[in-house]
């Protein structure tokens, strides 16, 4: 007499064994799913890390008074000279602006960006970095050595930095 699985336990133990390997699907794809939301996140923070050292270090070695203006759109444009150079050690004059296009952009030049009276031949000697897109607004806030800097991106939650300058 021949031993061998009945229909029945051989259709059970496919079925137990179908819902082992679903759990392990869903198991896997969660996985998948909070390591692309890590590195989203991670990508988000370090941006904003990077965005907050340059605010920092513009700020604490600058060597003129912060000159402030309000655009059109209420977007605060600052312009002063600071040793914090990233392109050219010559170029020490530093402006944060909004473009037309939304984006929060650092002129770093050798001359003083003059808004709207600024001759063609001054972007010539001029580096524009992008630092954000789909800017909202730019506030930046001033009382007495204590800079706040506020930044709205479209869909996101708002940015707020704080650099402290030096006596």
């Amino acid at each position: 007499m021949k031993r061998a699985f009945t229909l029945l336990e051989v259709v059970i133990s496919i079925t137990i064994f179908m819902i082992l390997l679903l759990f392990l699907y869903k198991v896997l794809d969660q996985t998948k799913l909070s390591n692309t939301q890590f590195k989203t996140k991670e990508i988000d923070i370090k941006s904003t890390n990077q965005l907050s050292n340059i605010f920092l270090e513009d700020i604490l070695e600058k060597t003129t008074k912060i000159t402030f203006k309000i655009d059109n759109d209420k977007n605060t444009q600052i312009t002063f000279k600071t040793s914090n150079t990233y392109h050219n050690p010559f170029y020490t004059y530093v402006t944060y602006l909004i473009s037309s296009n939304d984006k929060l952009i650092r002129m770093e030049s050798k001359d003083k960006f003059l808004f709207q009276d600024t001759p063609i031949e001054f972007y010539d000697n001029a580096f524009i970095d992008i630092l954000l897109e789909d800017i909202e607004y730019f506030e930046v806030v001033s009382n007495d050595t204590n800079y706040t800097i506020v930044i709205k991106q479209k869909n996101r939650d708002r940015l707020i930095f704080s650099a402290y300058e030096f006596l």
